[in-house]
């Protein structure tokens, strides 16, 4: 058993990343400023668990409080980032303080605690447009925004801690993932989401918004964008799995997904099979940064750890209804 700390732990990610850690039997350390996590998340991660993570609220470039924190630890599962396209394109400058910025800082705070072991949670957005598909973790990363262009540099500063201060990282580039924990306890605020079944589940609540589909002439082949969908409670597994692929002076990266794509028109039949309702919706056009197909060849991975994704579509979007019905506010006020 070890000593974990988790960067974003009560976001939604991280929520769940947290629960499969402690049901694992390791001591949780959560380090989150909650700006975009909710402290009620941890407290039903709790419950769920039988015990609780210890909580440190603090921004990733407050030394006086993440040193602190880092001491006595055996590894860090770094996810605190913002990660919305739509708003890196609007605010890139967010996005460098953020994701890179405090990013550094933080690798400096961890040397300085001899805390040299990092799961690290990057993003399919790296890759950009591919010519083909699905991608494995060779292709040539071409990222079409500034959220995809913060976590390729964060993976090349991880690089260079492996390369020149024996450090061992991985990176898990994530493919799209959905989803609640199976108790509908914690999940994605929708409020608070730009993913897609969040926004479609949201759209059948009372006086719920209309889905805009971004984009119907996109070359696929039904003219919306494909995307690998991975369920939420698969991903929380993959981070400990990665934790036992880490190995001193080496930066492996992985792909983290399923390998099948579904288009939107197909999440929104199995949002119309699992709710018995169709989701309102209306075309608009594309988004900026956004790209036509998206899949991860997750071999690489599964030969690394034996990782296999169980949840698919239709257990994706029943999970997520699940959370959505019972917490139509989400977490409520921070």
């Amino acid at each position: 058993m070890a000593r974990l700390l988790v960067t974003g732990g009560a976001g939604y990610i991280g929520s769940h990343v947290v629960l499969d850690l402690l049901l694992q039997g390791h001591e949780v350390v959560v380090l989150d400023d909650l700006s975009a996590g909710h402290p009620l998340a941890l407290v039903r991660v709790a419950e769920l668990a039988g015990r609780a993570a210890r909580f440190v609220h603090a921004d990733l470039a407050d030394l006086g409080r993440v040193v602190p924190a880092l001491e006595g630890v055996d590894a860090v599962l770094h996810l605190a980032a913002k990660k919305a396209v739509p708003e890196s394109m609007a605010a890139p400058e967010l996005y460098f303080r953020n994701n890179v910025g405090a990013l550094c800082t933080f690798l400096e705070a961890m040397e300085h605690a001899g805390v040299r072991r990092i799961v690290y949670s990057s993003s399919a957005a790296v890759y950009g447009p591919q010519p083909d598909a699905p991608i494995t973790e060779d292709a040539a990363l071409s990222p079409e925004s500034p959220y995809g262009l913060t976590k390729a540099h964060g993976e090349q500063m991880l690089h260079w801690m492996c390369a020149r201060r024996g450090w061992a990282a991985v990176s898990l580039r994530y493919f799209n993932p959905v989803g609640a924990h199976t108790s509908g306890r914690i999940g994605q605020p929708h409020e608070d989401a730009a993913a897609l079944v969040p926004r479609a589940l949201a759209a059948l609540l009372p006086g719920g918004r209309a889905l805009t589909v971004f984009g119907t002439d996109w070359p696929t082949p039904d003219g919306t964008c494909l995307r690998d969908f991975i369920h939420i409670d698969d991903l929380g597994r993959a981070h400990r799995l990665a934790l036992d692929a880490l190995t001193p002076g080496v930066h492996a990266v992985y792909n983290v997904g399923t390998g099948r794509p579904h288009s939107v028109r197909e999440v929104l039949s199995a949002c119309l099979r699992v709710t018995g309702r169709a989701v309102p919706a209306h075309d608009g056009p594309r988004r900026d940064g956004d790209m036509a197909r998206a899949t991860a060849d997750p071999s690489r991975f599964r030969e690394a750890t034996g990782f296999v994704a169980a949840g698919g579509l239709d257990a994706m979007v029943e999970s997520a209804w699940r959370w959505t019905e019972a917490n139509p506010r989400g977490y409520g006020p921070r």
